[in-house]
């Protein structure tokens, strides 16, 4: 019998997929070992593009969602280092390819430390990573849904001061690093920027946000630490942090309308009540690229009720929509700034 969802699956263009959906695909059409057994069990639904649905079932397969979390953070890096391995060779660059084999042994590295061993993301000549860019802004506080440290990693290239911190919403990790310990007084500034991690960092594997019993556990510690009843007593959300999503001006940028990122982000703190949104500048915007968006048809009757869609569904939270490529308006961004600076001195 075709369901409502599997005819939602039907629509999904999948050369619109984007690098999270295609590790997503991989890792759930590669499957999971399970201890004494030699075949892998492989996600069995058709919507293997969802990481929080495919993580979903690889946690209720070994009965313990941080094995789920830890099995994801291998095959990330173990795909990575497939992908750079096929590309030296193809290459025929022997000593790159020995350079990516000892990599391989490396068993403390994270997936962000052989990201930067790598050198990737690899942009084309005259194309800046769009990282690189913000690095440079004057942003006192990033707010970011990725579990690694390549934001940190380009402001401490740009000569700042970074400190990252994660949401607490199922406690702090009993191995918390002093440096990721939060501060009642601490204040970022341009310099010394604070880089929050909203669903957990990959140094904690517990704290990460995958499975969607995960992201509804998150919603639901927010709303209690909103209510003053977190678990620990102590407030999941900073009181830097609250200040920026109550007085300041917004950017959101790189998100896909079906992700659980954007849903968590937008219901459970960027919405707020009515008081909440009203104090906000009016200058928020989010990036939408349309041609990057799978569940949108080409049609030009479906896209014009699509932005219709989403401007009115951002509204609510007093945000403008940007119908553009998050690269192209980070860049237009710097030019902007570069000439204000310009005019200023």
């Amino acid at each position: 019998m075709e369901t409502a969802e599997n005819r939602a699956d039907s629509f999904i263009d999948y050369d619109k997929l984007n690098v999270t959906e295609e590790l997503t695909q991989s890792w759930a059409n590669g499957g999971t070992y399970l201890e004494g057994k030699e075949e892998p069990i492989t996600y069995p639904l058709t919507d293997n593009i969802r990481i929080a649905r495919v993580a979903q079932f690889y946690a209720l397969v070994h009965n313990e969602p941080l094995t789920a979390k830890e099995d994801y953070l291998s095959f990330l890096k173990d795909e990575l280092i497939g992908i750079a391995y096929d590309v030296a060779e193809m290459k025929k660059d022997n000593e790159e390819m020995a350079f990516i084999q000892q990599l391989a042994q490396e068993s403390t590295l994270s997936y962000s430390d052989l990201v930067t061993e790598l050198d990737y993301p690899q942009f084309p000549e005259g194309q800046e990573d769009p990282l690189q860019i913000l690095a440079r802004l004057p942003i006192k506080v990033y707010i970011t849904t990725s579990y690694h440290d390549f934001i940190e990693r380009e402001l401490e290239a740009a000569g700042k001061h970074p400190q990252s911190r994660l949401c607490f919403w199922n406690m702090a990790p009993e191995n918390l690093a002093p440096e990721h310990r939060p501060h009642p007084d601490y204040k970022p500034d341009k310099n010394h920027p604070v880089v929050y991690h909203l669903l957990g960092m990959e140094q904690y594997p517990a704290s990460m946000v995958l499975s969607e019993d995960d992201y509804l556990d998150l919603l639901w510690a927010i709303a209690r630490d909103e209510k003053g009843q977190s678990h620990n007593g102590d407030s999941i959300i900073p009181p830097y942090f609250e200040h920026v999503l109550k007085e300041s001006s917004l950017l959101l940028l790189g998100y896909r309308l079906h992700d659980w990122d954007l849903k968590v982000l937008f219901r459970g703190l960027l919405r707020g009540d009515e008081g909440f949104v009203k104090r906000r500048r009016s200058s928020t915007a989010i990036h939408i690229d349309l041609d990057e968006q799978p569940m949108i048809n080409d049609k030009e009757k479906d896209r014009k009720q699509a932005e219709k869609y989403i401007k009115s569904y951002f509204k609510q939270a007093s945000f403008d929509v940007k119908f553009s490529r998050s690269d192209d308006f980070i860049n237009a961004l710097w030019q902007e700034w570069l000439e204000w600076i310009g005019a200023k001195s």
